[in-house]
């Protein structure tokens, strides 16, 4: 009869079952850690802590540029940016950039010197301060370095104007 009930014959305490420390690892370690690289996460992308903005989300976003007599316009494929705020905090920039260009030719000049052209708009759009890219009157002088720079990369195109058609900060 006492071991049906669980002791010892010599009268000694119950038998207790020892969980294995893989079970132990999984139930408690793994859920602890788990929610821990969720927290770093969130924090190294800038999603949890420091300082919210007023606004994380500015979006402008433009009609695409009318089309004219007056010349032939081709799109670049959106450039990609991250940039830091002063507090640190990671934010992306998404750019699209209509030419204006004074025939369907020049699209072929266009697409010569692409990877030329995508690489220095991408360094000048990366040297900005993040405030550039929300405030209007930086818009139309950041239109007017684009045109300068591809005038400087691509000296045979004929630019009529530079078009930010979108401008979204997330």
């Amino acid at each position: 009869m006492s071991d049906q009930l669980g002791t010892h014959a010599d009268g000694g305490a119950p038998e207790v079952k020892k969980l294995p420390v893989g079970k132990l690892i999984l139930l408690i370690l793994l859920p602890i850690l788990l929610i821990g690289g969720a927290a770093a996460g969130l924090f190294l992308t800038g999603m949890l802590g420091g300082k919210k903005s007023a606004s994380p989300a500015a979006t402008q976003e433009t009609a695409p540029p009318p089309k004219t007599s007056g010349g032939h316009y081709t799109s670049l494929s959106d450039f990609i940016l991250t940039l830091r705020t002063e507090s640190g905090e990671a934010r992306v920039v998404m750019v699209t950039i209509s030419l204006q260009v004074s025939s369907q030719e020049q699209n072929a000049i266009v697409k010569s010197g692409d990877a030329k052209l995508r690489d220095a708009i991408n360094m000048l759009l990366s040297e900005q301060p993040l405030q550039n890219y929300s405030d209007p009157m930086e818009l139309n002088n950041l239109r007017a370095m684009l045109a300068d720079e591809i005038r400087r990369i691509l000296p045979n195109l004929n630019l009529l104007g530079v078009h930010l058609t979108r401008v979204r900060v997330q």
